[in-house]
């Protein structure tokens, strides 16, 4: 069999964006060694030669994950703002990659992988007079919220197509804007953003 012919060498963070891209619109089982080199049209002996065998290539795609994590950055005026700005980039960020958030999790990262957001929360809380253990329960209920939203939209997506609410089930109709409003499907990102801003109202000082 003919090796693809490629008309300049691949390099190392070619082979790891092009294994990144492919988790990511397709899942773990996508990446093979053989797949890998035929997307980016070289050898597969060139693949090994780059990155080493498939664990390791995961190890490397592990570490671009970590990095992004590490890579937000809050925005906004007041440390309630940027705190708000740190959830919604630490939900994109677990929604755009699941994948590798498997994988993270599975080598024991998870830790590792939500401590730059942790961190920069205690430096927001610590703006508004939290430290310590209150700090600590403030970042902890916040996560939850974050991963909780990501968890439940997931199962939602993965489960048949329902309408939430059936209108006919409702024996009280004094209220038919709400009863129509819960036969839409679910906006989960305004029910994520009303519970950061509850949340925000019960864990910030007045």
């Amino acid at each position: 069999m003919t090796e693809p012919a490629r008309a300049q060498p691949v390099s190392r963070d070619e082979v790891v964006e092009t294994a990144l891209r492919l988790v990511e619109e397709h899942d773990l089982s996508a990446l093979t060694m053989r797949r890998l080199a035929a997307e980016l049209g070289v050898a597969v002996t060139s693949i090994y030669w780059h990155v080493g065998n498939r664990d390791a290539l995961l190890d490397l795609l592990v570490e671009r994950l970590l990095a992004d994590m590490g890579g937000v950055r809050p925005s906004g005026r007041t440390p309630r703002a940027r705190i708000a700005s740190l959830l919604r980039q630490w939900r994109q960020r677990l929604w755009d990659r699941p994948h590798l958030i498997a994988v993270a999790h599975e080598r024991g990262l998870t830790g590792a992988m939500f401590q730059p957001v942790q961190a920069a929360l205690a430096r927001e809380l610590a703006a508004v007079g939290l430290h310590g253990e209150a700090a600590a329960l403030a970042v902890r209920t916040l996560q939850v919220q974050v991963t909780a939203s990501i968890v439940l939209q997931r199962a939602a997506r993965r489960g048949p197509a329902t309408t939430p609410t059936d209108p006919s089930a409702w024996q009280d109709r004094t209220d038919p804007e709400l009863v129509a409003a819960l036969s839409e499907p679910l906006d989960y990102d305004a029910v994520f953003t009303l519970g950061v801003e509850a949340l925000l109202d019960k864990l910030l000082p007045a």
